[in-house]
């Protein structure tokens, strides 16, 4: 790990016993922030999972991506904000999907090109690229690739190739999370299984990606979810960019595909009795190139985030986050793990849900100093509908970078009764415009 005495430092500055909390009344947003509702129209899940960035910023525009479920079915549709006027584009629509899962994930190139990935649930994927840079007004056809698919993870290196992962079923056989590649200029290309279930059946894995600072080393943070939830792994995997081979926090190589075994193990539990049961949100990596990784564990009556790092050992440090929130928002109770990130000056954003009693509301908190203070904005302060989730916050990809306060999409309203509900939730984002 580069620069270990200040990474120990961070630690310490993150551990449960020195955290502090910024007392008072939350504003309801951060100074000059507002919050622009997007769509009438949102599917169920319409700014679900953790693993997909939805928001990316190049230059002086935002765009914005979510997934509609209208008369005619489930739509991608995605927006822009353009800041120098401080205005919304109207709604431009990607395409269809399969259904609630079908959701996309955004990532832009360093020529500013957009890429997107979206469609399935259980089958190929559908991939457009915008027409012109920074534009989200037109996009090339559409391509599929791809077999029993769901949920894309998309980045960008510094060469411009895309790198995909994503679920792959199977009938018979374990379940795997696949990987992918895009040269500039190329077809996608299959690429090896990084993940894989240790039984056939129902699978679920979270898998997250970022790149660290310089772009030459990949992070990838999972839960397997598998045996019908009675093992959850919370795992953690790298590679270099020039390497074939992932590897352990401690430089251990690992035969992919990797299984619940053999990734550097974070938190283990599990749906059984006397178990924590565990989710995954996403993994962030700090501008020293320290990765963090943010899951929950939660039992009948508790429920906790925590933010992973690595510790002196060569293992994994975990804080909560739950007294914090707490402690701000007395009364109210933290949900399962959403997003973190880290601005260009290493400032630290996390969004979670808070709970008291059947009302949900969309939280991020604020830390510039590494865990030693913490400030947070209630992002769904106002609203009237109960439950506001699924945030998913601004993250880096690769070319586009978090300079200040990352923005945050989230969605108000009802989950459905099943996977096909055509549903009428609101769709706000929150962010400096």
């Amino acid at each position: 790990m580069q620069r270990r005495d200040s990474i120990f430092r961070m630690l310490a500055g993150l551990s449960s016993t020195a955290l502090a909390v910024t007392r008072g009344a939350p504003p309801a947003f951060a100074a000059n922030e507002t919050r622009f509702h997007l769509s009438r129209k949102g599917s169920g899940r319409a700014s679900a999972y953790s693993e997909a960035v939805k928001t990316i910023t190049v230059g002086d525009r935002t765009h914005v991506t979510w997934l509609d479920s209208l008369p005619v079915g489930f739509r991608v549709q995605i927006r822009t904000l353009d800041h120098a006027t401080g205005t919304w584009s109207p709604v431009y629509s990607l395409g269809p999907a399969h259904d609630n899962h079908g959701g996309p994930a955004l990532t832009v190139d360093h020529q500013g090109f957009l890429h997107v990935i979206y469609y399935p649930h259980h089958h190929p994927f559908h991939y457009r690229r915008s027409t012109r840079p920074n534009d989200a007004s037109q996009w090339n056809k559409p391509l599929t690739f791809g077999e029993r698919l769901t949920y894309p993870t998309l980045l960008c290196n510094a060469q411009d190739t895309l790198y995909l992962t994503g679920r792959r079923s199977y009938a018979s056989q374990p379940w795997t999370i696949q990987q992918w590649t895009k040269p500039r200029h190329s077809d996608w290309q299959a690429g090896p299984e990084l993940l894989r279930a240790q039984s056939p059946g129902y699978s679920h894995f979270q898998a997250a990606m970022a790149w660290s600072p310089d772009s030459h080393r990949l992070h990838l943070s999972c839960r397997i979810h598998e045996n019908g939830g009675q093992r959850e792994t919370v795992g953690y995997l790298y590679k270099d960019l020039a390497a074939t081979t992932w590897k352990r926090l401690d430089g251990t190589p690992v035969v992919t595909p990797a299984t619940s075994d053999t990734v550097d193990p974070v938190a283990v539990g599990g749906r059984a009795e006397g178990q924590l049961s565990h989710k995954c949100g996403s993994i962030a990596v700090h501008p020293d190139g320290t990765p963090y990784i943010l899951f929950s564990a939660t039992s009948a009556d508790s429920s906790e985030m925590y933010i992973a790092s690595p510790d002196r050992q060569g293992g994994w440090s975990r804080r909560g986050l739950a007294s914090t929130v707490e402690r701000i928002w007395p009364g109210f109770h933290i949900a399962p793990a959403a997003q973190m990130t880290f601005n260009l000056r290493g400032e630290l954003f996390v969004t979670a849900c808070i709970r008291n009693g059947t009302r949900e509301d969309v939280v991020r908190l604020h830390s510039p100093d590494m865990g030693q203070t913490f400030t947070g904005q209630v992002l769904s302060s106002g609203l009237n509908r109960e439950h506001h989730w699924f945030a998913n916050l601004e993250r880096s990809t690769g070319a586009n970078i978090v300079r200040g306060i990352p923005g945050v999409l989230f969605t108000a309203g009802v989950k459905g009764s099943g996977n096909t509900d055509l549903l009428s939730n609101d769709v706000y984002w929150c962010g400096t415009p």
